[in-house]
């Protein structure tokens, strides 16, 4: 049977070759179609009821995607503000994607004409023709007092005036090349005037902006950091440039796979690039010191056969260590991939693909490559030079300390801070707020801000009203429909609400039923749809063709799931209790998706961890061929789960999309360490029990100096790299690097410290070892005498 290790490098050209030409197809496939963005809140949604019920709303009554444009200037009502909002409303209107614009200018009022002895009814332009200041003064009060145009279209105080665009049927993509020509237009239009843009497809535009940002600057940093860190460990230049030159290979081919699939870059694969860097850093650590240690257990000038054939042991030794490490990653990741959130699936399943892509270069390209080069290309490995990075001996022989001799007080310590720390998941709380992914002095969240002091919310709500087939010209039903609209505008962080009603009782204000009995009032209303509102095509939006369904248009500034939740349970729950029978109230939108989405976050957090919990152990049973060296390799990295957790309640941390990633993802990086740990104290006790000096403490020693220190340095790049992300431009980004950050760490202490000491107890002896220990283990300080050397890296 051919060795993975002699099999992988017979012919390391032909390696070498392949890994070039995979890159240059890659390359190829960027150049060509490029690298796509999504900021939409449609990537943060779920496939479910909630997407059915909202495609079908957005079918009858049109795209809920509004931009908002709003201008506040000295003035309103003056003809120069009015002839320039007249032009602006025009320009938007024609920009190809927009389906309608309203503003002051364009939008109609119901008036009653008095012409010598005889009246009518007009539907016509709010602002009369030609434009005087007379005429606009006079009109100022009305206009600002009526709640058909007050916090919709004009503030009340008469300094702010809004556009609505209404989108068509067009892509995410499509929108987001109109919001770029909003805003290019509005600028040009505006003049001295103060400008608030708002809506989705702004937000959009926006983060996209943002993203690519983030992408570039973060990106480069990452990998500057890698360069850094691999140069101040091996001090060659091969020891840096190789492994640099192998994770931006590797980045190439998952950005290529992305591109030829037409997968996008969204909230969630964002870190995607920067977090593969430090996934393949990490093997890529494990693999060179395993090719110093191999290199230092051959005499100096060796011939080029024996160099290969220590070189083949060493890949042996290493390769199944890092395929289970890597393995374990891809399981923490892929237990994201079946969520039913687009964006958390494909960040699940690109990064599992991604690693599986930096194992395989790791294990493959990079010891085709290095047994090409000199045995000292990472710097002088031989059984009499010093280590690499030994400015760590000192921290691991303290931790060494601690394993032998402070085995209880560890364990204690360990318990007592998961206990304390894991309370706090007590107070943990679900919420995904999409407008604090920007920061707040961002453009997007200062426009939302003053758009609700100055106007309304920008977020919409719509609460679709549903009778039987022509209830909408019934006067019950419009009545019902007016009751839940009001008893919306009573609700919190509701700033204003339109509806088909509003117009129905516009009209019985300047055309009043002066009749008593019902059949004559059913009359009177569908002479007004027939004789008016039928042929008013922008209240398509507030009714549906059938006449069986109205929607009521909320404008709100909640953007928090848990608020946006709290609202459209009350007004269902008013609809249940006071509409009539057969006529029901349904909420959808945009970011009632989202609040979905936030549902199905807590929902699917308890899955996707156990199943990432189930796999990770099957896999290390399989590895070690024994459950209880599992559940040992699990146990150090369960706890600081536990109080990542705890952590987010006693913060006040919420659990949301992005930080429902960290701990599922978290623990297939983490297993990594202690599948080394066990596996490398296996070797050096083995080096012992067959000649080898020293007792068990200096295995331990010997292990911590073999393996420790890849594990600190790869750990280490993980944390700063994760970090990294404080420079995004979202809040959450910065709070998930954060928190990865700190969970990794958490991790490496656990694996580095308590993982040693487990593996010293008597119930888990026989696991670390693979076989009961003869010889009884050193307990105190004394009895260990191999404190106070330094072994040889051999």
């Amino acid at each position: 049977m051919i060795r993975p290790g002699k099999l992988i490098l017979s012919s390391p050209g032909s390696v070498i070759a392949v890994a070039l030409a995979i890159t240059l197809i890659a390359a190829a496939a960027i150049a060509m179609r490029g690298v796509r963005f999504d900021g939409s809140p449609e990537t943060l949604v779920r496939q479910d009821s909630e997407l059915e019920f909202f495609n079908e709303v957005r079918s009858t009554f049109g795209d809920d995607r509004v931009i908002i444009v709003a201008l506040t200037t000295g003035d309103v009502f003056t003809p120069a503000f009015i002839e320039k909002l007249d032009r602006l409303t025009s320009r938007l209107g024609e920009i190809e994607g927009v389906a309608s614009t309203l503003s002051l200018t364009n939008i109609k009022t119901i008036r009653r004409v008095v012409q010598e002895s005889a009246s009518e009814v007009r539907i016509e332009g709010l602002i009369p023709r030609p434009v005087t200041a007379e005429a606009l003064q006079s009109l100022k009060g009305p206009v600002t007092g009526d709640p058909l145009y007050a916090k919709q279209y004009i503030s009340l105080d008469g300094r702010t005036a809004a556009v609505s665009l209404f989108l068509g049927a067009i892509s995410e993509e499509q929108a987001r090349g109109v919001a770029r020509e909003v805003e290019r237009i509005t600028r040009e239009e505006a003049g001295p005037d103060e400008i608030m843009l708002a809506g989705v497809p702004i937000m959009d535009h926006q983060a996209i902006i943002s993203m690519v940002r983030d992408m570039l600057v973060i990106s480069v940093l990452a990998i500057l950091l890698c360069f850094a860190i691999f140069l101040v460990s091996f001090r060659s230049a091969w020891g840096a440039g190789l492994p640099t030159a192998t994770i931006l290979i590797g980045m190439m081919w998952i950005t290529g796979l992305m591109t030829m699939i037409g997968r996008p870059v969204t909230f969630a694969t964002l870190p995607l690039p920067t977090v593969l860097m430090v996934v393949g850093s990490s093997y890529i650590f494990h693999v060179l010191n395993q090719y110093r240690i191999s290199m230092s257990q051959i005499e100096a000038g060796a011939e080029a056969a024996v160099r290969r054939a220590a070189w083949i042991d060493g890949v042996n030794f290493i390769g199944p260590a890092v395929i289970v490490s890597a393995t374990t990653t891809m399981a923490g990741f892929g237990s994201l991939a079946s969520s039913q959130i687009p964006t958390v699936r494909d960040m699940g399943m690109f990064e599992a693909i991604g690693t599986f892509f930096m194992l395989g270069l790791s294990l493959v390209f990079i010891p085709a490559v290095l047994v090409r080069l000199s045995p000292k290309a990472l710097g002088r490995a031989s059984a009499q030079d010093r280590d690499y990075a030994t400015w760590l001996n000192g921290l691991l022989k303290q931790v060494t300390a601690l394993v032998l001799f402070r085995r209880r007080a560890v364990l204690v310590a360990s318990l007592a801070i998961t206990m304390l720390v894991g309370v706090g998941a007590i107070w943990l709380r679900v919420n995904t707020d999409y407008l604090r992914i920007f920061p707040e002095s961002s453009d997007t969240a200062q426009s939302a801000r003053k758009l609700h002091e100055r106007l309304s919310g920008a977020a919409s709500v719509q609460i679709v009203v549903t009778g039987r087939p022509g209830a909408v010209t019934q006067p019950d039903f419009i009545e019902s429909v007016a009751s839940l609209e009001e008893y919306a505008l009573t609700r919190p962080g509701v700033d204003a609400a339109v509806s088909v009603a509003d117009i129905v009782k516009r009209f019985g204000e300047v055309l009043p039923f002066t009749g008593q009995d019902q059949s004559g009032k059913q009359e009177w209303m569908q002479g007004v749809f027939d004789n008016y509102l039928s042929q008013d095509e922008t209240l398509s939006r507030l009714m549906s063709k059938d006449y069986s369904r109205a929607i009521i248009v909320l404008r709100t500034n909640l953007f928090g799931s848990n608020e946006l939740r709290q609202l459209t349970q009350s007004i269902e729950e008013w609809g249940r209790r006071n509409l009539r029978d057969g006529t029901t109230a349904r909420a959808t939108g945009t970011f009632i998706l989202l609040n979905d989405a936030s549902d199905a976050v807590a929902a699917s957090q308890l899955s996707s961890l156990t199943l990432a919990i189930v796999t990770i152990y099957i896999m290390m049973v399989v590895l070690f061929r024994s459950f209880s060296t599992g559940l040992l390799a699990l146990i150090p990295n369960l706890l600081p789960l536990v109080c990542y957790f705890g952590f987010l309640g006693w913060t006040g941390i919420t659990l949301d999309i992005t930080t429902s990633l960290v701990a599922s993802a978290s623990l297939g990086l983490a297993v990594d360490n202690a599948v080394h740990m066990i596996r490398r104290y296996r070797q050096c006790s083995a080096e012992r029990d067959s000649g080898g000096a020293g007792d068990e403490g200096w295995a331990m020693w010997l292990t911590l100096l073999r393996t420790g220190k890849p594990m600190v340095l790869a750990n280490g790049m993980l944390v700063a790299a994760h970090m990294l992300f404080m420079l995004s431009s979202f809040e959450p980004v910065k709070t998930a690097g954060m928190l990865w950050a700190v969970t990794i760490f958490s991790c490496l202490v656990a694996d580095l410290i308590l993982l040693p000491v487990l593996m010293k107890t008597r119930l888990f002896a026989r696991a670390a070892l693979g076989y009961m220990p003869a010889k009884r283990v050193s307990t105190s300080e004394q009895e260990y005498p191999g404190m106070g050397e330094e072994p040889s890296n051999s």
